[in-house]
């Protein structure tokens, strides 16, 4: 017991050493802005449920505070916990094209990290929220087909959140939103909406049409705002069953990579990945092959990877990687998610996760680092890498990444929160599946990356 602790001490000692903080610590900070966009249909008793998952190194205290009806909260994690807080589902947004103040705003005195989960059984997503401080003023919606059910269709969404008075939000839509009938824009359109400081407003793909897939569709704005972006319940690839939400909190524009490194899902035969263009003559090359050349705002979908994968662009992308619906492949779990891949040059040497469903679901973790950098990875403060088991943390496989310079390793990990550092900046992604009532769910995000200069 003792050797444990002195162990856990040196390796913190070690870190400190060289973490720079930029690169240390992602999207670890004290404010935060953050929203629910819509969740699917009800569908008979499938309770809605929202919540946010809570992290610290340091025992902290915050405050919650509901811009619906101005009510404050109080929270506190404990030295190197988390904890979960649920959130009314009054505050989901299930408008288009309406200026609400159905945000939360976060605030801590010591730096926390903060994942935002939208769980209705059998349709669940999350993801990590970006820092107000990090946040920026050109973004694109990634979305996904619609998908027609019964009487009723799931199309692609994007929210923004203002964070300061007199916000000026520019959108340029890439699909016709709205209902059809009185207040519908077609693609092609430019609108300009006004919000104050905790506003949010949603645009949702319009029903009655078939270029309703928002993807590729510009916000802008005149001060720094958040965005968030996914679909209601997506199949993937289109027309197999069963759908899930895809929901994601957008890096600026301005962060965008153009070197991804793709990993495949445990327990799924393949994955979906988009790529969306910032720029105009963006060519896209997929493990060396070039792919397409794209117009800015345009996407490229490769609906059958099959491994790791080595995407460059010309000019920043943003990369959205998309799990399939359990019926697409020969293994029957999980629905789909939606993450963003992080480009190689903003990786980040400490990152913290927390797995964000409880009950019947399996945990896992990507991890993406140099190869030379394997021997210093730690988790939970111990040495580990895919060929020395540890009892909490299952080991199931290690890759070499295209390229040959980057390892690929994933791990099975026990429900809660973990802490990851490396010698070496590093890309992790948290994902789950559920399993026996909860088969048809799944979660997955990306853990944070290096935003800013």
């Amino acid at each position: 017991m003792f050797h444990l602790a002195m162990q856990r001490i040196i390796t913190t000692a070690f870190f400190l050493l060289y973490a720079t903080t930029a690169i240390a610590q992602g999207y670890r900070g004290r404010d935060f802005w953050v929203c629910f966009p819509e969740n699917a249909a009800i569908e008979g008793n499938k309770t809605l449920h929202l919540s946010l998952f809570i992290t610290a190194e340091a025992r902290t205290k915050g405050t919650i505070v509901n811009m619906l009806d101005s009510s404050r909260r109080s929270f506190s994690v404990e030295t190197d916990a988390s904890t979960e807080v649920d959130i009314d589902t009054e505050i989901e947004i299930r408008s288009s094209e309406l200026a609400e103040s159905k945000s939360l705003h976060i605030t801590s005195d010591h730096d926390i990290t903060l994942y935002v989960v939208s769980h209705r059984p059998a349709s669940t997503d999350s993801y990590a929220a970006i820092p107000t401080s990090l946040l920026g003023t050109h973004y694109m919606a990634a979305g996904y087909t619609m998908l027609q059910n019964g009487p009723e269709a799931f199309t692609s969404q994007a929210a923004t959140i203002a964070t300061e008075d007199n916000t000026l939000v520019t959108v340029h839509l890439t699909a016709t939103i709205g209902d059809g009938i009185w207040h519908a824009h077609s693609k092609g359109q430019t609108a300009i909406i006004p919000l104050n400081r905790g506003q949010t407003f949603q645009i949702q793909g319009a029903e009655i049409y078939t270029d309703n897939d928002l993807t590729g569709t510009a916000f802008t704005s005149d001060k720094p705002v958040a965005f968030f972006t996914g679909h209601r319940c997506a199949t993937i690839p289109s027309g197999y069953s069963f759908c899930d939400m895809l929901l994601e909190m957008e890096p600026p524009e301005i962060d965008w990579g153009r070197e991804f490194i793709l990993a495949k899902f445990q327990e799924k035969d393949f994955y979906v990945a988009r790529v969306i263009a910032a720029s105009d003559s963006t060519d896209v090359s997929i493990d060396g092959q070039h792919a397409a050349t794209l117009a800015s705002g345009a996407f490229y979908e490769i609906d059958t990877l099959h491994n790791d994968a080595l995407l460059t662009t010309s000019k920043p992308a943003l990369v959205a990687q998309y799990a399939t619906s359990s019926n697409a492949d020969s293994v029957k779990v999980g629905d789909p998610f939606m993450l963003f891949v992080i480009p190689s040059d903003r990786f980040i040497r400490t990152v913290t996760t927390a797995s964000v469903t409880v009950g019947a679901f399996r945990h896992f973790l990507n991890i993406v680092l140099p190869t030379a950098a394997l021997p210093s990875l730690r988790l939970d403060g111990l040495r580990v890498n895919a060929k020395n088991s540890l009892r909490w943390m299952k080991p199931v496989r290690e890759n070499i990444a295209p390229g040959g310079s980057y390892s690929i390793l994933t791990f099975e990990a026990p429900e809660g929160r973990h802490l990851l550092q490396c010698s070496a900046p590093m890309a992790v992604y948290s994902y789950g599946f559920g399993e026996r009532g909860s088969n048809y769910d799944s979660y997955g995000h990306a853990c944070g990356m290096r935003l800013g200069k």
